[in-house]
């Protein structure tokens, strides 16, 4: 009779994995718009829980108000951004192509070597440049960067109606994490093997680490990219507003961020021989960034998150490296579901760990006296 139950269990468990694994296959197409909807439902949840008071305790018109609220806030500011983006986009292509020619002869030889020869430390350097190689690499730069360019802007307008369906299951998603949210979470509290209490501390780590994160990537994004914006208005760089809200959103990449377009520019400026706004650019725009990258933003991220602040850039550069863009934000919260599910496992398990470790500690007493 034992056997039989056992039996059954196995099979009942095989059943479960394998049907769990395929309903994962039929969702990991969704998957990033369902945790996108997760962290706007943290993010949203005071404005969620106001409504509801006002509805008098109604979730599904207080879930409707707020998915409502969430594309007025977020989603159409964002559409409006990529359509700047991608209208800047086709016009700096167009500059760039009618103007290389101009440029390939700023860039000549007889002209980077005079500009160059006026500077000590690369005097010496000068000489030995290679400038059919130079030429050469500008070229299949430049080419590179119009067939990328070329290709994303092919992909935004043909990829329209695969952003508009995520964009739906997007919301689809937010507003049943709203109306059902409570019920979701207890029905899942029910079926984790856990006490009430560490799950309720994972949940507590979850929301403080997404309101750290999120927080800080946007403003410190919103303000690294209106600061970018401003410096290339001020020095005449073309497109600011453009170059800013591209600044902005590369600003969530650790340490390089918001520095892969002022590097370029900087190196551009001092090319042509602009040597005053190629400097300004380096002090003020380089110089800033990298403060704000290594020392403001992990901080932030740490007093916010309650991790380490080595911890918190590592997350969020291990999580964009593994997973792309999303990553910035799933990274930490990985990461802190880790830190705070191993810091229940020391709590859970501390007497049997003092028990041990005396016991260890004992054993190598005996070692050395021995």
């Amino acid at each position: 009779m034992k056997d039989k139950r056992n039996l059954q269990d196995i099979f009942f468990f095989i059943i479960l994995i394998s049907l769990s694994v395929a309903f994962f296959r039929i969702l990991q197409p969704f998957i990033g718009d369902a945790f996108l909807a997760l962290i706007l439902v943290i993010l949203f949840k005071k404005p969620f829980r106001f409504f509801r008071r006002k509805f008098k305790g109604n979730t599904r018109k207080a879930a409707a108000v707020t998915t409502l609220t969430v594309v007025v806030v977020i989603v159409i500011p964002v559409m409006f951004v990529g359509a700047v983006i991608v209208n800047e986009a086709g016009e700096n292509y167009s500059k760039i192509k009618n103007q290389w020619p101009d440029i390939k002869k700023e860039l000549s030889e007889e002209k980077i070597k005079n500009r160059f020869s006026d500077i000590p430390v690369l005097n010496k350097y000068v000489d030995r440049m290679e400038m059919e190689d130079v030429e050469k690499k500008l070229d299949d730069f430049v080419g590179t960067a119009t067939e990328w360019t070329v290709t994303i802007l092919q992909n935004t307008f043909s990829g329209l109606t695969y952003m508009l369906v995520h964009t739906f299951f997007l919301l689809f998603f937010l507003y049943f994490m709203f109306a059902d949210g409570d019920e979701l979470l207890k029905r899942l509290q029910y079926l984790i093997p856990m006490k009430d209490s560490d799950e309720r501390a994972l949940m507590k780590n979850v929301e403080k680490v997404t309101d750290g994160i999120v927080f800080n990537s946007f403003l410190l994004g919103a303000l690294e990219g209106t600061y970018g914006g401003i410096l290339f208005a001020l020095t005449g760089v073309p497109s600011p507003v453009f170059w800013g809200i591209i600044m902005a959103a590369l600003s969530v990449i650790p340490i390089v961020g918001t520095n892969s377009i002022m590097v370029p520019a900087v190196v551009i400026y001092y090319l042509i021989g602009d040597y005053t706004t190629g400097t300004i650019l380096l002090i003020f725009g380089v110089g800033a960034v990298l403060i704000n990258q290594n020392l403001i933003r992990p901080r932030l991220d740490a007093h916010k998150s309650g991790m380490h602040t080595a911890m918190a850039l590592i997350a969020s550069l291990g999580g964009l490296l593994w997973m792309g863009v999303i990553g910035f934000l799933a990274g930490p919260l990985i990461t802190a579901l880790f830190i705070a599910v191993w810091d229940l496992y020391g709590k859970k398990y501390n007497k049997e760990l003092i028990v041990m470790n005396e016991a260890e500690d004992a054993d190598d007493k005996n070692e050395d006296e021995n």
